[in-house]
């Protein structure tokens, strides 16, 4: 009665020498990857995930040492799916000895093909201009959103190269993809401009995050994004509109060029609009007189989102704002605190200029709130008036 199980149980363990026989051969027969410092290329790209940070910049150098020439296994390895000897793996594996599991474990990890394809985007990245970008634009779509996003990377390190593809895939109907591409391309930067049109149509996305990517991507190309943008701020969907102005306004060095229409998007039937091109202006008018003199205009705008940006746009811009103290006054009145605090703040930065605001600034030295009083104190005391002592009010 006791052969049977002894005889089941050996039948069990040499199914799975087979297995992993069976295994060994299968890798044997194909062609030998290239070994640095007694590990291939592929082991060294699983390395680049692993937490401790010697391991990753052991893997690091290891990966450019072997270069071009290790591409086709990361490759193959980036699109690498379970092997088929894993289900028949795990069937066997309960019914083995645990030390004859953990062995096996050990022989055939990593079993799993996401760590194969998470270590080979990683490579691939490491790479840069030495990878190729179909494998990686096709990894775009893989149904990890790890392997993608290190995809989206490794694009984005390539350059100029990848842009057609990376135009493609701002297309795809699955939204993580495009999200990956509008990411890609803001790596690119500059080396991106074919992609601004492309990216101009995102802006108007179902994907509200996909939105704020094309915007920053297209502030990242900079000076050949201009014309698209601009004409962009003149579009039927408010959107696109809006969006624009908020590219426009992140682009690094400003840009002074598109000023004008800036200004004309300040008179946009959309709130959002006038809000996103006052503080795109704000980031020139330091040293544009023009900019500032629009955001003057603002300060009587009838949406309170858009006077309270307008307001903390002109702090900066310090004394040149001088030809709003007529303007700040009148806020002054605001039946909004937030609105008067802001604009004692900004009065304040002006200076000596704002000196016309003095009795104005008095009158509220006893406002109902605390937050405002605070504010023109520090106004009064940055103008350098003489008043007198603050009278207790509420």
């Amino acid at each position: 009665m006791m052969k049977r199980p002894l005889k089941k149980r050996w039948m069990v363990a040499a199914a799975a020498v087979a297995l992993v026989a069976a295994f060994a051969l299968f890798n044997a027969l194909g062609r030998r990857e290239p070994v640095y410092r007694g590990k291939t290329v592929t082991a060294w790209a699983r390395d680049l995930n692993s937490p401790d940070p010697l391991v990753r910049s052991n893997a690091t150098e290891a990966v450019r040492v072997t270069g071009p020439d290790g591409v086709p296994f990361l490759v193959k390895a980036l699109a690498r799916r379970d092997s088929l000897l894993k289900k028949p793996f795990l069937a066997f594996a309960p019914r083995l000895p645990v030390t004859w599991r953990q062995k096996l474990w050990r022989i055939l990890k990593p079993f799993s093909a996401i760590n194969d394809r998470v270590g080979a985007a990683q490579a691939l990245g490491v790479l840069g201009t030495n990878a190729p970008v179909q494998p990686l634009l096709k990894a775009l779509r893989d149904p990890d959103r790890q392997v993608s996003s290190l995809a989206a990377t490794a694009l984005g390190r390539i350059g100029k190269p990848a842009v057609p593809g990376l135009i493609v895939a701002l297309d795809n109907p699955d939204s993580y993809v495009r999200s990956m591409g509008c990411y890609a391309l803001s790596i690119i930067g500059p080396g991106a401009a074919a992609a601004a049109p492309a990216l101009v149509r995102r802006l108007a996305d179902s994907q509200p995050n996909i939105q704020q990517q094309a915007a920053y991507a297209l502030s990242r190309i900079g000076e050949p994004a201009l014309p698209p943008l601009a004409e962009a701020l003149r579009s039927p969907d408010e959107r696109i509109r809006a969006m624009a102005a908020r590219a426009l306004g992140s682009m690094a060095p400003p840009m002074r060029e598109v000023t004008p229409a800036l200004i004309g998007a300040m008179k946009d039937d959309s709130f959002v609009v006038r809000q996103n091109a006052v503080e795109a202006l704000g980031t020139v008018a330091t040293y544009s007189a023009e900019a500032a003199a629009a955001l003057v205009t603002a300060l009587g705008d009838t949406n309170r989102e858009v006077r309270l940006k307008t307001l903390e746009m002109l702090g900066p811009v310090g004394p040149r704002a001088e030809s709003a103290v007529p303007a700040l006054i009148e806020a002054l009145e605001d039946k909004e605190p937030e609105i008067r605090g802001r604009s004692a703040f900004v009065l304040g930065r002006i200076g000596r200029a704002a000196k016309s605001a003095v009795p104005s600034l008095n009158r509220r030295r006893t406002d109902e709130d605390a937050s405002v009083r605070a504010r023109v104190e520090e106004a009064l005391q940055r103008i350098g008036s003489t008043a007198g002592p603050r009278i207790e009010g509420n």
